[in-house]
Order: C-alpha cells, then structure tokens, then sequence
C-alpha cells in the first residue's frame, strides 16, 4: 500500500486525481497540502477523502509516511516543489508541462536521478482505450505505413469557466507558461510521438488569443514533419464555448496506405436533454491508467511509461510551437 500525497489543488486534475488514488487498492490517499490555488478545496476534499491535510507542502513532504506525492500546484513552482519532493525521497507525479523551460526540466529530471525516485508526467491520450487500439494495429501492420494523423487534443473549456474554482493563474503567462495551447497541446504531442513512433523535425504553428479576447493565447494549430516521413496536423486549446455539451473533446484521423481509423471520441459517454444538452463521460481509463502505472513502476522499481527525459522533449517541441508561432518561421527541431 503506497501512502500517497497530493500536492495542491491548483489545477483541475487534482479533484480526478484525488478520487482516482483514493480507490486504488494499491494505494492509499495519505495527504494533502492546501499550496496555491483553492486552499479551501484542497482542505474539503481532504476532508471528503479523510486525508490528512496540511497547510503546505515542506509539512506533508516532512510527513514519513508520505512514498509519492501528486503534484498539481502552479506550473511556475513545479521546479521549486519536485526537487524538494525528490530530496525528501518521495516519488513524483507532477501535472504538465513538466516546468516552464528547458534548464528547469533539467534541474527536476537531476533532482529525481540523484535521489533515485520516479518521476513521471502524466499525458492522458496514450492511455484511452481507442488510441491504444490503434497504437496496436499501427504497430501490427493493418493500415500499412502510417502517412498521416490529424488531431484534436484536446480542445476544452477554458479553466476560468469552472465553478467553485480559482483558474486565474492560467491566464498569467508567468505562471502557466502559455495558454490554451500550453495547457492542452502537450497532450496531443505526447500521442504523436508515441503513435509515430518517431520525433519531428520541423514544426510550423499559429497559436493566439483568437476566440476569448485572453491575455494569453486561447488555441492553436501544429503542422509538424516527422523523420519517418509522417505528417501531423494538432489542434489544442481552450477550443470548447461555455455551452458547450463537451467539456473535453480529443478525436485523432489516422490515415495509411491500406486504411484509415477514425477516432471520433476518445471517452464513452452518452447525452443527457434536459435545459441543455450535457456529455457524460461513463469511464476515464486514462486516469486510472496514469495512476496505475505511476503504482506499478515504484512497487516493480522500472521506469514509469512517461519519464522525465519524455516529458523535456514534448515541452521541447511546445516551446518550439510558440517560437514558430512568434517568428512565422518553421521551426527545425
């Protein structure tokens, strides 16, 4: 049983996060800090889940009983909190992207090496159940040599939109690094890496505050040229009006040269009517997936599916989606 603990609410995911490790039998929801953002939740859901909770991170990180730690605080303090979590020995499992730049990934991938702790970022896509049928018929030949992808993931609601939250640091570049694009695209990065099996080498994008009027970017779109001569098109952002029945979209076309797959949702879900049209997502195995494997490769001691060095490299690519973006120049990586 790996006594689990989370590392703020600032972000979103802690609230599926918290639930997820709550009822895995392999796991035990130990802690929380109330760090950043939404203390007051961070404190409730503590509550709710009867986890400790603490007022910061240096008391829950001091707690022995604490193995790993989710850490969903401000992308800014991701640095500041994953080393402090690495000395202290625990294993992490820090939101995306992994840090603000380059040299800061560097430091945490360092940091978790030297204390001999997993690291891992969690990317959904690869893990729902669709993509990972279509990474095995990929890979098992059945739509011939992969030619082409063009993706969805994600668009989603802005994260000021949801209720009974405080999202505002996502419009601060300082601390979010972007916006709509850096929020989501690194998700649809990580599944293109993955499904091609092969990296870019050139990427051309045009991402801006183009629907929300935002002091940051709200969307964004990708053309990225892959060494095994696939091309890609991504589409990521804050893509999905408030009224909108998906508050997370993710389709994926994926064209060879005997067959085509066509993802048109990553999620079960059904409709409900009522005074609006709602989505309602029956099963996130993605989710259960990223805490599964974080699990798994802490009580087997291998590497987790997505590792530090995995996660610089998509944040690599993002940084280098904004540069084309600025310069209007295609961007070789």
């Amino acid at each position: 049983m790996i006594n689990i603990g989370i590392i703020s609410y600032a972000h979103p995911h802690a609230l599926r996060y918290g639930t997820t490790f709550a009822s895995n039998p392999k796991a035990r929801l130990y802690a929380v800090s109330g760090d950043g953002a939404n203390r007051d939740v961070a404190k409730s859901e503590a509550e709710k889940l009867k986890a400790k909770f603490y007022q910061n991170y240096e008391a829950l990180l001091k707690d022995n009983k604490v193995d790993a730690v989710y850490i969903a605080i401000e992308t800014y303090r991701h640095k500041e909190v994953a080393i402090r979590a690495a000395e202290e020995g625990k294993h992490i499992l820090l939101e995306k992207p992994i840090a603000l730049t380059l040299e800061d990934a560097d430091e945490i991938i360092k940091a978790a090496k030297k204390a001999g702790v997993k690291l891992m970022v969690p990317f959904n896509p690869r893990f729902t159940t669709p993509l990972r049928k279509a990474k095995e018929m990929i890979e098992a030949g059945e739509i011939g040599d992969l030619e082409y992808i063009y993706s969805i993931s994600e668009y989603v609601k802005p994260p000021i939109f949801l209720e009974g939250m405080d999202m505002s640091w996502f419009l601060d570049v300082k601390k979010a690094g972007g916006g709509g694009f850096m929020d989501t695209a690194p998700h649809g990065i990580d599944s293109l890496l993955w499904l091609t099996n092969s990296e870019p080498k050139s990427i051309y994008a045009d991402i801006g505050s183009k629907i929300y009027g935002f002091p940051v970017d709200d969307i964004g779109t990708a053309v990225l040229r892959f060494k095994n001569g696939v091309m890609a098109v991504l589409n990521a952002g804050w893509g999905n009006p408030k009224g909108y029945s998906y508050g997370l979209e993710i389709k994926y076309y994926i064209l060879g040269k005997e067959g085509f797959l066509d993802i048109r949702t990553a999620y079960p879900d059904f409709t409900v009517y009522q005074d609006r049209a709602e989505k309602i997502y029956w099963e996130r195995a993605d989710v259960n997936g990223i805490v599964n494997s974080f699990l798994e490769s802490i009580i087997e001691d291998r590497d987790p599916p997505i590792t530090g060095e995995i996660a610089k490299k998509n944040l690599k690519i993002i940084l280098a989606a904004y540069e084309s973006s600025k310069t209007g120049k295609v961007i070789k990586l």
